[in-house]
């Protein structure tokens, strides 16, 4: 527990140039840490730079997460916590790298309600096809057809 303390302080104490010169969030694989306490580590960093922090910088450390849970739980705050709301094409990129059905198809909701006023029809449906349930590709291809502003 002390060693993981003193990591977290090491951490806080990088500061952001240092930080940012070494890669944003990082944590180095050769610290004593477990896995699980690596990515405590970074998503306690992302979380607390979140208004910082861009869409791309986000994504990439969720790349960095050793645990895939730990890596959508991070790209989730790249959809949703940032202080600029994703492009689309941004939020296209975000849906993606997630790696789960059910977080995968809730992005690219999140994407098509965000977007509604502005994406096109064929963006819609090309975003509804890439559903990974049938019946959420079903729901979001008449939702494309029905309830596009």
């Amino acid at each position: 527990m002390l060693k993981f303390l003193l990591a977290v302080a090491v951490m806080i104490g990088f500061g952001v140039s240092q930080a940012q010169a070494s890669g944003l969030c990082q944590v180095s694989k050769t610290a004593k840490l477990a896995m699980d306490q690596r990515d405590d580590l970074r998503l306690k960093c992302l979380k607390q730079k979140k208004q910082q922090v861009s869409v791309t910088q986000c994504l990439n450390i969720a790349a960095n997460m050793e645990y895939s849970t730990n890596a959508e739980d991070a790209r989730m705050i790249c959809l949703y916590d940032l202080r600029t709301r994703p492009t689309l094409k941004e939020c296209h990129a975000i849906t993606k790298a997630m790696e789960f059905p059910d977080s995968g198809d809730e992005a690219r909701w999140e994407c098509l309600r965000h977007f509604n006023k502005t994406i096109s029809k064929k963006q819609c449906n090309k975003l509804a096809q890439s559903m990974s349930y049938p019946a959420n590709e079903q729901r979001a291809l008449q939702y494309c057809d029905q309830e596009l502003q």
